[in-house]
């Protein structure tokens, strides 16, 4: 007859497997957490362009009728960086948006099964556009040219093979001509650059409105070299929160009110749009950031590897990379192109269309395109039974209709 009495060695190895298997268990709710998350696929950043490259050749078809700088098939718009007009995510999803009706008809003509694709599979097909592409706000590469000489730039870097001394030539400068490569080049050497600037007695120069693409296109003409941004993604918003802190970051900048008073809370102020733009402040406020980590004994913080691109998508989570509407216009547009009669207009839902401002629940370019191609055939089928056109959105009317969707109020409602 048993005493109940386990021996220490048979408790322990019991202990040790119920330890393993919670691990195990704790592993996988984080995997599917971090997976299901809604910050997981805020931005284009977070995607896996390989995995994007083989679902727009391979795996759903998208290559049938779109090519990739003349790669694919020649009935629809080039997404590629050589051929499509178009520059940037809100465009192609404002393009997609207003094209789609027509796709999904091109589809049943020519009997193609339109392809699932969910919030990952979005993201990833947005990464590799993005580092096909390279997309960002789009510069002038004349007027960067014409910048390079007026801000000082040409009395040290060398350009086309002209001499210069005191800085690389652009023309044999290697990767810098893609936006994460170039803010992350710009931030590290801006120390070097300011002191040679004092001892040369140039002022510091700053970059408004959109001189720094400017500059960047003329960057990427006269380098030439091989576009790597590729390898930097899928980033991480994650890993990026943990560099903001390991760099010392949040000792001068809060987030939503955790963290230094010294520079403005990243969580509560909304910085450009792009990550050229982010480049720019970050180049405009290098000199005082620089000197502000100085007097508190903190190294400044360099970045290498993927460090920028997961910073990105940290600050991408917290806004910064999405376009920035105007909810009061984005209400009145819902209003206008018809949205309102099967959503209301509040977005509250009625019984022909589900409500869409959820308290909690928000909307970024990668969830809308997703959302889009799940619940636009359903949406199309209604408006041709309700007899209601096709609501077509430009690139700012897309910007301003999720400011709506994803603003707590409007108008005091």
């Amino acid at each position: 007859m048993k005493s109940g009495f386990e021996p220490p060695g048979l408790l322990l190895k019991w202990a040790a497997l119920a330890l393993l298997s919670l691990s195990f268990i704790a592993v996988v709710v984080i995997r599917f957490e971090w997976r299901n998350s809604p910050a997981r696929w805020n931005s284009f950043l977070v995607g896996d362009p390989q995995e994007g490259s083989v679902l727009f050749f391979e795996r759903k078809g998208c290559a049938q009728c779109h090519s990739a700088n003349g790669v694919g098939g020649k009935s629809a718009l080039d997404l590629g960086f050589t051929w499509s007009p178009q520059s940037g995510i809100s465009q192609i999803v404002s393009a997609m948006w207003n094209h789609a009706p027509s796709m999904w008809d091109a589809m049943r003509e020519k009997h193609i099964t339109r392809p699932d694709l969910d919030r990952e599979d979005m993201a990833n097909l947005f990464a590799f556009l993005y580092t096909t592409r390279y997309m960002d706000e789009p510069g002038d590469s004349r007027r960067g040219e014409r910048l390079f000489a007026a801000k000082g730039c040409v009395r040290c870097h060398g350009a086309e093979g002209a001499a210069a001394d005191l800085g690389p030539d652009l023309s044999t400068a290697a990767g810098v001509d893609t936006p994460i490569l170039w803010a992350q080049t710009m931030w590290n050497h801006a120390p070097k650059m300011e002191l040679r600037m004092k001892q040369m007695g140039i002022s510091w120069p700053k970059f408004e409105d959109r001189e720094m693409n400017d500059l960047l296109a003329y960057v990427r003409e006269v380098s030439g070299g091989a576009r790597n941004e590729r390898a930097l993604l899928p980033a991480n918003p994650q890993r990026g929160r943990k560099v903001f802190q390991d760099k010392s970051c949040s000792t001068c900048h809060a987030v939503n009110g955790a963290g230094g008073q010294v520079g403005p809370d990243l969580g509560k102020r909304r910085l450009p749009g792009s990550i050229v733009q982010l480049a720019a402040v970050m180049w405009n406020h290098s000199p005082e950031m620089w000197h502000a980590s100085e007097i508190r004994g903190i190294p400044r913080p360099e970045f290498d590897g993927r460090q920028l691109a997961d910073l990105a998508a940290f600050l991408a989570s917290l806004g910064y990379f999405e376009p920035e509407g105007s909810p009061e216009v984005g209400a009145k547009v819902f209003l206008e192109r018809g949205c309102s009669g099967c959503h209301g207009p509040r977005g509250e839902g009625t019984r022909e269309a589900p409500t869409l401002r959820v308290p909690g629940k928000s909307f970024t370019l990668v969830t809308l395109a997703a959302a889009l191609w799940s619940d636009g055939p359903r949406m199309y089928r209604r408006t041709q039974e309700l007899g209601r056109p096709w609501p077509m959105l430009n690139e700012s009317e897309v910007a301003d209709v999720m400011a709506f969707l994803n603003a707590r109020t409007i108008g005091g409602r």
